[in-house]
Protein backbone atom coordinates (compact mmCIF):
# COMPACT_ATOMS: atom_id res chain seq x y z
CA UNK A 1 0.00 0.00 0.00
CA UNK A 2 1.21 3.37 -0.92
CA UNK A 3 0.51 6.75 1.28
CA UNK A 4 0.38 9.69 0.00
CA UNK A 5 -0.16 12.85 2.10
CA UNK A 6 -1.66 16.49 0.84
CA UNK A 7 1.68 18.05 1.39
CA UNK A 8 3.39 15.94 -1.52
CA UNK A 9 0.02 16.35 -3.31
CA UNK A 10 0.39 20.70 -3.18
CA UNK A 11 4.09 20.34 -3.84
CA UNK A 12 3.36 18.84 -6.93
CA UNK A 13 1.03 20.77 -8.07
CA UNK A 14 3.06 24.17 -8.02
CA UNK A 15 5.04 25.03 -11.04
CA UNK A 16 8.65 25.20 -11.10
CA UNK A 17 10.22 28.25 -10.21
CA UNK A 18 12.33 28.97 -13.07
CA UNK A 19 9.33 28.30 -15.41
CA UNK A 20 6.66 30.44 -13.25
CA UNK A 21 9.96 33.40 -13.61
CA UNK A 22 9.85 33.09 -17.26
CA UNK A 23 5.85 33.09 -17.28
CA UNK A 24 6.13 36.50 -15.56
CA UNK A 25 8.58 38.08 -17.54
CA UNK A 26 6.71 37.43 -20.84
CA UNK A 27 3.90 38.93 -19.57
CA UNK A 28 5.53 42.20 -18.40
CA UNK A 29 7.33 42.55 -21.71
CA UNK A 30 4.04 42.22 -23.41
CA UNK A 31 2.81 44.63 -21.80
CA UNK A 32 5.14 47.52 -21.83
CA UNK A 33 5.03 46.40 -25.82
CA UNK A 34 1.48 47.26 -26.18
CA UNK A 35 2.31 50.79 -24.16
CA UNK A 36 4.72 51.67 -26.86
CA UNK A 37 2.23 50.74 -29.81
CA UNK A 38 -0.05 53.00 -28.23
CA UNK A 39 1.89 55.89 -28.00
CA UNK A 40 3.44 55.68 -31.34
CA UNK A 41 -0.34 55.62 -33.15
CA UNK A 42 -1.30 58.70 -31.08
CA UNK A 43 1.91 60.18 -32.00
CA UNK A 44 0.70 59.50 -35.82
CA UNK A 45 -2.66 60.55 -35.06
CA UNK A 46 -1.26 64.03 -33.77
CA UNK A 47 1.18 64.68 -36.84
CA UNK A 48 -2.12 63.47 -39.43
CA UNK A 49 -4.15 65.88 -37.92
CA UNK A 50 -1.78 68.89 -37.65
CA UNK A 51 -1.05 68.14 -41.58
CA UNK A 52 -4.47 68.27 -42.05
CA UNK A 53 -5.07 71.33 -40.47
CA UNK A 54 -2.07 73.43 -42.53
CA UNK A 55 -3.91 71.50 -45.72
CA UNK A 56 -7.04 73.44 -44.73
CA UNK A 57 -5.27 76.94 -43.88
CA UNK A 58 -3.30 76.41 -47.26
CA UNK A 59 -6.52 75.61 -49.36
CA UNK A 60 -8.35 78.52 -47.30
CA UNK A 61 -5.33 80.40 -48.81
CA UNK A 62 -5.02 79.99 -52.01
CA UNK A 63 -8.86 80.33 -52.57
CA UNK A 64 -8.84 83.63 -50.98
CA UNK A 65 -6.04 84.52 -53.17
CA UNK A 66 -7.81 83.51 -55.95
CA UNK A 67 -11.05 85.31 -55.17
CA UNK A 68 -8.97 88.65 -54.99
CA UNK A 69 -7.12 87.89 -57.80
CA UNK A 70 -10.30 87.60 -60.01
CA UNK A 71 -11.90 90.48 -58.38
CA UNK A 72 -12.32 94.18 -59.73
CA UNK A 73 -10.99 95.49 -56.33
CA UNK A 74 -7.59 95.11 -56.95
CA UNK A 75 -7.57 96.31 -60.90
CA UNK A 76 -5.02 99.37 -61.42
CA UNK A 77 -6.12 102.75 -60.94
CA UNK A 78 -3.74 105.07 -60.37
CA UNK A 79 -0.04 104.78 -61.85
CA UNK A 80 2.38 107.45 -59.70
CA UNK A 81 5.48 108.60 -61.10
CA UNK A 82 7.83 110.77 -59.93
CA UNK A 83 11.62 112.11 -61.24
CA UNK A 84 10.24 112.23 -64.37
CA UNK A 85 11.93 116.09 -65.71
CA UNK A 86 12.17 114.74 -69.92
CA UNK A 87 10.56 111.58 -70.12
CA UNK A 88 7.15 111.03 -71.35
CA UNK A 89 4.98 110.52 -67.96
CA UNK A 90 2.26 109.63 -70.33
CA UNK A 91 4.28 107.22 -72.24
CA UNK A 92 5.68 105.82 -69.24
CA UNK A 93 1.86 105.02 -67.81
CA UNK A 94 0.49 103.88 -71.48
CA UNK A 95 3.24 101.62 -71.55
CA UNK A 96 2.38 99.59 -68.34
CA UNK A 97 -1.42 99.74 -68.93
CA UNK A 98 -0.94 98.01 -72.62
CA UNK A 99 1.71 95.36 -72.13
CA UNK A 100 0.84 93.92 -68.40
CA UNK A 101 -1.90 92.91 -66.91
CA UNK A 102 -4.66 95.09 -65.17
CA UNK A 103 -4.75 93.53 -61.83
CA UNK A 104 -2.23 94.86 -59.37
CA UNK A 105 -1.44 91.48 -57.70
CA UNK A 106 -0.60 90.10 -61.10
CA UNK A 107 1.83 92.65 -61.92
CA UNK A 108 5.46 91.35 -61.83
CA UNK A 109 7.50 94.43 -60.73
CA UNK A 110 10.42 93.25 -62.34
CA UNK A 111 9.01 92.35 -65.45
CA UNK A 112 7.60 96.48 -64.91
CA UNK A 113 10.97 98.09 -64.01
CA UNK A 114 12.86 95.93 -66.91
CA UNK A 115 10.38 97.48 -69.82
CA UNK A 116 10.61 100.95 -68.05
CA UNK A 117 14.42 100.83 -68.49
CA UNK A 118 14.46 99.91 -72.29
CA UNK A 119 13.18 103.46 -72.75
CA UNK A 120 15.82 106.27 -73.57
CA UNK A 121 15.10 108.78 -70.49
CA UNK A 122 14.84 105.77 -68.08
CA UNK A 123 18.01 104.75 -66.61
CA UNK A 124 16.53 102.94 -63.27
CA UNK A 125 13.10 102.38 -62.54
CA UNK A 126 12.02 101.60 -58.59
CA UNK A 127 8.33 100.47 -58.87
CA UNK A 128 6.00 99.36 -56.25
CA UNK A 129 2.19 98.67 -55.48
CA UNK A 130 0.19 100.17 -53.00
CA UNK A 131 -2.77 97.86 -52.63
CA UNK A 132 -5.73 97.81 -53.80
CA UNK A 133 -4.96 99.67 -56.82
CA UNK A 134 -1.90 101.65 -57.35
CA UNK A 135 1.55 101.19 -58.76
CA UNK A 136 4.25 103.90 -57.66
CA UNK A 137 7.49 104.39 -59.84
CA UNK A 138 10.82 106.17 -58.87
CA UNK A 139 12.27 107.23 -62.46
CA UNK A 140 16.00 108.13 -62.53
CA UNK A 141 16.65 109.67 -65.87
CA UNK A 142 20.01 109.69 -67.83
CA UNK A 143 21.82 112.61 -68.01
CA UNK A 144 22.42 114.36 -71.45
CA UNK A 145 26.41 114.84 -71.74
CA UNK A 146 26.86 114.56 -75.38
CA UNK A 147 25.65 116.07 -78.38
CA UNK A 148 26.22 114.65 -81.98
CA UNK A 149 25.64 115.12 -85.67
CA UNK A 150 23.48 112.82 -87.28
CA UNK A 151 22.80 113.13 -91.12
CA UNK A 152 22.49 116.52 -90.54
CA UNK A 153 20.66 116.56 -87.25
CA UNK A 154 21.59 117.59 -84.32
CA UNK A 155 21.42 114.38 -81.47
CA UNK A 156 21.24 114.72 -77.42
CA UNK A 157 22.99 111.52 -75.87
CA UNK A 158 24.12 110.24 -72.50
CA UNK A 159 27.26 109.47 -71.28
CA UNK A 160 27.37 106.09 -72.99
CA UNK A 161 26.97 107.12 -76.06
CA UNK A 162 22.75 105.84 -75.16
CA UNK A 163 20.47 108.40 -78.01
CA UNK A 164 18.26 110.45 -75.93
CA UNK A 165 16.46 112.61 -78.61
CA UNK A 166 16.56 115.44 -81.10
CA UNK A 167 18.51 118.29 -79.61
CA UNK A 168 16.07 121.18 -78.69
CA UNK A 169 16.33 124.36 -77.26
CA UNK A 170 14.60 123.58 -74.36
CA UNK A 171 17.21 121.34 -73.14
CA UNK A 172 18.94 124.57 -72.79
CA UNK A 173 22.67 125.75 -73.84
CA UNK A 174 24.97 122.68 -73.60
CA UNK A 175 28.95 124.03 -73.97
CA UNK A 176 30.37 120.82 -75.36
CA UNK A 177 32.04 119.86 -78.80
CA UNK A 178 30.00 118.45 -81.34
CA UNK A 179 30.82 114.60 -82.12
CA UNK A 180 30.84 113.17 -85.63
CA UNK A 181 31.92 110.38 -87.87
CA UNK A 182 28.99 107.67 -85.96
CA UNK A 183 27.28 105.05 -87.71
CA UNK A 184 23.29 105.23 -88.63
CA UNK A 185 21.56 107.70 -90.67
CA UNK A 186 18.86 108.08 -88.40
CA UNK A 187 17.98 107.37 -84.69
CA UNK A 188 17.05 103.40 -85.55
CA UNK A 189 20.08 102.78 -87.71
CA UNK A 190 22.45 104.47 -85.29
CA UNK A 191 20.25 102.17 -82.29
CA UNK A 192 21.56 99.29 -84.82
CA UNK A 193 25.21 99.79 -84.31
CA UNK A 194 24.30 101.04 -80.60
CA UNK A 195 27.90 98.71 -79.89
CA UNK A 196 29.96 100.38 -82.08
CA UNK A 197 28.92 103.92 -82.15
CA UNK A 198 28.63 103.48 -77.67
CA UNK A 199 32.86 102.52 -78.09
CA UNK A 200 33.13 105.49 -80.02
CA UNK A 201 31.45 107.85 -77.85
CA UNK A 202 33.16 106.57 -74.88
CA UNK A 203 36.61 107.26 -76.46
CA UNK A 204 35.48 110.96 -77.46
CA UNK A 205 34.66 111.52 -73.89
CA UNK A 206 37.52 110.09 -72.57
CA UNK A 207 39.71 111.90 -74.49
CA UNK A 208 37.77 115.09 -73.78
CA UNK A 209 38.23 114.16 -70.08
CA UNK A 210 42.04 113.61 -70.17
CA UNK A 211 42.41 117.65 -72.03
CA UNK A 212 40.24 119.23 -69.32
CA UNK A 213 42.40 117.65 -66.71
CA UNK A 214 44.92 119.88 -68.00
CA UNK A 215 43.08 122.84 -68.32
CA UNK A 216 39.42 123.45 -68.87
CA UNK A 217 40.17 125.79 -71.28
CA UNK A 218 41.53 123.18 -74.05
CA UNK A 219 38.36 121.77 -74.45
CA UNK A 220 36.72 125.05 -74.69
CA UNK A 221 38.92 125.72 -77.71
CA UNK A 222 37.87 122.53 -79.54
CA UNK A 223 34.51 122.84 -81.63
CA UNK A 224 34.28 119.16 -83.01
CA UNK A 225 35.51 115.84 -82.53
CA UNK A 226 35.40 113.35 -85.33
CA UNK A 227 35.47 109.51 -84.33
CA UNK A 228 34.75 108.04 -87.26
CA UNK A 229 37.93 105.99 -87.16
CA UNK A 230 38.44 105.10 -83.50
CA UNK A 231 42.13 104.34 -83.90
CA UNK A 232 42.38 108.53 -84.48
CA UNK A 233 40.76 111.30 -82.93
CA UNK A 234 40.88 113.91 -85.03
CA UNK A 235 39.78 117.41 -83.67
CA UNK A 236 38.77 120.78 -85.33
CA UNK A 237 39.54 124.13 -83.24
CA UNK A 238 37.35 126.86 -82.82
CA UNK A 239 37.11 129.35 -86.06
CA UNK A 240 39.72 126.64 -87.76
CA UNK A 241 39.54 124.74 -90.77
CA UNK A 242 42.67 122.45 -89.65
CA UNK A 243 42.25 118.51 -88.76
CA UNK A 244 44.20 117.62 -85.60
CA UNK A 245 45.08 114.19 -85.70
CA UNK A 246 46.03 112.98 -81.80
CA UNK A 247 45.53 109.37 -82.44
CA UNK A 248 43.97 107.18 -79.87
CA UNK A 249 46.14 107.95 -76.58
CA UNK A 250 48.31 110.27 -74.88
CA UNK A 251 45.82 112.97 -75.89
CA UNK A 252 46.85 115.42 -73.51
CA UNK A 253 50.30 115.38 -74.23
CA UNK A 254 49.93 115.34 -77.39
CA UNK A 255 47.31 118.48 -77.46
CA UNK A 256 49.63 120.38 -74.94
CA UNK A 257 52.45 120.32 -78.11
CA UNK A 258 50.33 121.74 -80.13
CA UNK A 259 49.57 124.71 -77.40
CA UNK A 260 52.83 124.92 -77.07
CA UNK A 261 53.63 125.53 -80.71
CA UNK A 262 50.59 127.69 -81.42
CA UNK A 263 52.67 130.94 -82.45
CA UNK A 264 54.64 128.52 -84.87
CA UNK A 265 51.49 127.43 -86.09
CA UNK A 266 50.19 130.11 -87.24
CA UNK A 267 53.21 131.32 -88.92
CA UNK A 268 52.76 128.28 -91.25
CA UNK A 269 49.05 129.76 -91.57
CA UNK A 270 50.26 132.51 -92.71
CA UNK A 271 52.99 131.44 -95.35
CA UNK A 272 50.78 128.33 -96.97
CA UNK A 273 46.95 130.48 -96.37
CA UNK A 274 45.74 127.08 -95.26
CA UNK A 275 46.50 124.31 -93.50
CA UNK A 276 44.36 120.95 -93.87
CA UNK A 277 45.59 118.88 -90.96
CA UNK A 278 48.06 118.98 -88.27
CA UNK A 279 49.49 115.49 -87.35
CA UNK A 280 50.30 115.36 -83.71
CA UNK A 281 50.75 111.24 -83.46
CA UNK A 282 54.09 111.08 -83.95
CA UNK A 283 56.90 111.34 -81.10
CA UNK A 284 59.49 114.54 -81.43
CA UNK A 285 57.33 116.46 -84.18
CA UNK A 286 54.57 118.12 -85.67
CA UNK A 287 53.40 117.40 -89.78
CA UNK A 288 51.55 120.10 -91.25
CA UNK A 289 50.05 119.64 -94.15
CA UNK A 290 48.58 122.23 -96.38
CA UNK A 291 45.07 121.99 -98.42
CA UNK A 292 45.06 119.88 -101.91
CA UNK A 293 46.17 122.57 -104.19
CA UNK A 294 49.90 122.37 -101.93
CA UNK A 295 49.42 118.63 -101.40
CA UNK A 296 53.04 118.42 -102.53
CA UNK A 297 54.20 120.55 -99.56
CA UNK A 298 54.36 118.82 -96.14
CA UNK A 299 56.19 120.52 -93.74
CA UNK A 300 57.70 118.29 -91.01
CA UNK A 301 58.27 120.48 -88.29
CA UNK A 302 60.59 119.45 -84.79
CA UNK A 303 58.85 119.78 -81.74
CA UNK A 304 59.68 123.47 -79.94
CA UNK A 305 61.22 122.97 -76.75
CA UNK A 306 59.66 124.97 -74.07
Amino acid sequence: MEIHTRHEEREQKQPAPEKARYLRRKTVQKVKRTHWAGRVLLRGLKMLAAVAAVALVLSVAVTLFSDAISSGGFSLKTVTITGARHADVAGLEAIIRKDFPENVLKLDLYQVRDRLEREAWVEQAEVRRLLPSELVIQVRERVPEVIFELNGELMLADRTGILLDRYDSRYGKLDMPVFKGLSGEDPAGYRAHQKENSARIVLGQTMLRELEAGSPAFVRNISEVDLSDPADVKLLLVDDTAEILLGDRDFLKRFQRLMSNLAQYRELQAQYQEIASVDLRYEGQIIYRPRATQADQVAEVPETRQ
